[in-house]
């Protein structure tokens, strides 16, 4: 039954695509940053380090009608201090699918479908509880309505993509030994949510001249879930903000993260760092 389901998925990808003009787009922006501070007074002197590594890689395919687009984020970063353990300040590993179909001829109402799993890399704590890679992993599903704005300028270097609507959520809590703050069902390790969803994503990308650029990538999610209305609390938001200044292979960049969401946490989960590093274009 799955092979025969690829295979008519595959089957109206190749109808979709039939006869139509294709264009095909593939990025990857591997950067490392590192900031140090030294701080003298009566009490002694301290020193730390801290390094950021962010990838951003995306595969975008297109037709007249049909669009797929995806995006992978890699970001990872920690305080290194002098008699202390490191301390992880950036810890994120997000991967998006989202392809896309025009419902009319003349509009540019779209319906989508996304997948994004999101998790973190290393060992880590949510309150008391220890968090690591895909433990826990949420995986969300969404069919929307919205409308998308691209434009892609290969020789000059510039890249706009952005995608926003409302539709519906299915959001799948993997994990192993971490335990959802939320009710959950006495066995099993999977956790099943589902709700209305709102969905902005945002790619930006400007060449100044041939050795300048800017860059900036915004992806967000709002479910509401079951009893939202009467305690706001019950959603989830999840954001990711990468912004740069580039010239040549030097970068600053900006890295931020904002997750609210109470089966990890009652508490707001935000994270950011403004590193000084380098950066490849490839």
């Amino acid at each position: 039954m799955k092979r025969a389901g690829l295979a008519t998925l595959l089957l109206a990808v190749a109808f979709l695509a039939k006869g139509q003009e294709r264009s095909l787009s593939f990025n990857l922006q591997p950067g490392l940053g590192v900031t140090l501070s030294s701080v003298s007074n009566a009490g002694g002197e301290r020193r730390h380090l801290e390094w950021l590594l962010n990838v951003e890689s995306g595969l975008n395919y297109r037709t007249k009608n049909f669009h797929f687009d995806s995006d992978l984020n890699l970001n990872f970063g920690q305080i290194a201090m002098s008699g202390a353990k490191p301390e992880t300040t950036q810890d994120l590993f997000m991967i998006n699918l989202m392809p896309s179909v025009k419902l009319f001829k003349r509009s540019g109402v779209r319906l989508f479908f996304q997948t994004k799993a999101e998790t973190r890399l290393s060992k880590g704590f949510a309150d008391d509880q220890q968090t690591n890679f895909m433990d826990p992993m949420f995986l969300t599903h969404t069919l929307f309505i919205g409308d998308k704005k691209y434009s892609l300028k290969i020789k000059e270097k510039n890249n706009f993509n952005m995608a926003y609507g409302l539709g519906y959520s299915f959001q799948q809590i993997i994990r192993k030994n971490f335990i959802p703050a939320g009710e959950l069902p006495q066995a099993g390790d999977d956790v099943y949510i589902n709700g209305p969803t709102a969905v902005f994503n945002l790619k930006f990308r400007r060449s100044i001249n041939d050795d300048t650029s800017v860059s900036l990538l915004f992806n967000s999610l709002f479910l509401m879930k079951k009893g939202f209305f009467k305690d706001t609390g019950n959603s989830r938001f999840s954001s990711l903000l990468n912004a740069s200044f580039d010239y040549k292979m030097l970068s600053i960049q900006y890295n931020g993260r904002l997750l609210y969401d109470q089966e990890i946490s009652y508490k707001r989960q935000f994270t950011q760092s403004l590193v000084f590093g380098v950066k490849l274009s490839l």
